[in-house]
This record gives C-alpha cells, sequence and structure tokens, in this order.
C-alpha cells in the first residue's frame, strides 16, 4: 500500500496538482476546474490494503424529482465503458465517476495511477454537459447520451 501511495503523490506532484493528504484514513482530497459549464470536481482517491478508488465527484447536486431520469442517463453512459463507471446516490442526489485499481500481488505503474485519476475527468468532460441538461429537464437521456457519443465518433 505504501508504494501505491507514494506513486499516487508522485503522479500528482509530477501534474503539479495541490492535494491534501489524510495519513490516518489513506485519502487523497484534490479538485479541478474544468474550464466550462461542469465547473469544479472534487476528486477522491480512497487507499485500501490491495485496492483503491479514484471518485471524481460532480459539484451540483440532482434534485429528487430528477433521480429517474439521471439514474437512466448515467446507465446510458455506462454501457460500454471500459474503466470505471458513472453513480447515483440516492440518499443526496450525488454524481459521481468511479474507478477502480486491484493492486494486489502487483506492482502498479505510474502510468496506470495516471489513468485511474484522469479517466473521471475524461468522462465528466465527455458526458458533463448533457449530465446537467438531463439534471435541468432539458433533455431525453437517450438523446443527450447519443449527443456524447456522436462528438466522439465525429
Amino acid at each position: 500500500m505504501k508504494n501505491v501511495i507514494e506513486k499516487i503523490k508522485n503522479f500528482l506532484k509530477k501534474s503539479n496538482w495541490k492535494y491534501s493528504f489524510k495519513e490516518e484514513d489513506n485519502i487523497f482530497i484534490l479538485g479541478i476546474d474544468m474550464g466550462n459549464v461542469v465547473g469544479d470536481l472534487k476528486i477522491l482517491i480512497l487507499v485500501d490494503e490491495t485496492y483503491y478508488n479514484v471518485y471524481t465527484i460532480l459539484n451540483s447536486k440532482v434534485e429528487e424529482k430528477y433521480y429517474s431520469v439521471v439514474a437512466e442517463f448515467l446507465h446510458r453512459a455506462n454501457y460500454g465503458l471500459n474503466n470505471g463507471n458513472f453513480e447515483l446516490d440516492y440518499r443526496d442526489g450525488e454524481v459521481r465517476y468511479k474507478s477502480f485499481v486491484n493492486f494486489e500481488d502487483i506492482d502498479v505503474s505510474e502510468k496506470v495511477v495516471g489513468e485511474s485519476i484522469i479517466i473521471g475527468c475524461i468522462m465528466m468532460d465527455k458526458y458533463g454537459k448533457a449530465l446537467l441538461k438531463v439534471m435541468l429537464g432539458e433533455g431525453t437521456p437517450k438523446e443527450c447520451v447519443e449527443e456524447c457519443e456522436k462528438k466522439e465518433e465525429d
């Protein structure tokens, strides 16, 4: 675990990311400004004995009346993703992207560490604007996901 923590610290330092590390809980806390309507994202990296999770959390919360359409949007977006997934917390409307890295009995490369941290930002950039539309009741989940994925094809 200590080796992975050091690799995460090295990646963040090399990338000039400001972060805090709660040693007692093995949690990294950082953020990024996406430079668009998605705004600021909070990133939590929770390191356990044999794995770590990276949570990239949207700053906006889903209103309860939109939970079902946002959930549909997220399920449609998740279909076919190779590395991670979107999640909706039905308790408070939080939307996040989660990636998981199992490092039991292996030496995880700094490249894997970097990709596991960046992927949530990439996915929030790809789907974030359309997600916000759905959160505001301004588009159907199907149309909004298709719009995001069509841009990728172009």
